[in-house]
């Protein structure tokens, strides 16, 4: 029979001293990349694939978390609710998110990362998550929170808009947008 054997406590303060001095390294790893300017900023170069994925999960894992508390209206989907949502999108988001049948902008072209196609038929658009995300935007990424802004009405407008949206035609998008003039 083989009995385990109990950590000592010389072997306990090995691994925690290990452990501090591991935490100790990493410090000065991440202060000498942060000093030393050596990580490329610029919106004109992609991210790194592990700062890339490093961003993103932590996106999504906040977003899932921030937005569980999101009640959607009832009248979320009514006409006139997606109507002045298709309104402000395309005074305020179209310049960055792009519209069916529109050139992305020179703004929307320069950001990094580049804004996702809102209206992309492929898009999930969930409300309480697109409510949220409107409402406080998303640091680091050109997305301005619109809660500062706008009453939490435009914004579910703005919602019902987007999930009805998806896949839109130019043709309708454009009779739904009419009256909004884009900003250039």
């Amino acid at each position: 029979m083989s009995k385990e054997r109990e950590p000592s406590g010389s072997h306990v303060r090995t691994i925690f001293a290990t452990l501090g001095l591991a935490a100790v390294g990493a410090v000065v790893v991440a202060s000498g990349v942060i000093y030393s300017g050596v990580y490329d900023v610029s919106a004109a170069s992609g991210h790194n694939p592990i700062v890339a994925w490093v961003l993103h999960a932590t996106y999504e894992q906040s977003l899932h978390r921030h937005a569980v508390g999101a009640v959607v209206p009832s009248d979320l989907m009514d006409d006139s609710n997606i109507k002045a949502g298709a309104e402000l999108y395309r005074s305020t988001c179209a310049q960055c998110h792009g519209a069916p049948g529109e050139t992305l902008s020179p703004v929307g072209q320069g950001i990094l990362p580049l804004a996702p196609k809102l209206l992309s038929a492929t898009r999930r658009n969930n409300p309480p998550i697109m409510f949220w995300v409107i409402k406080n935007g998303v640091k680091m990424t050109a997305m301005p929170a619109f809660g500062k802004t706008w009453d939490d009405k435009q914004i579910w407008q703005m919602t019902a808009f987007l999930n009805k949206g998806r896949g839109i035609s130019a043709k309708d998008y454009a009779a739904l947008s009419a009256g909004a003039s884009p900003v250039k």
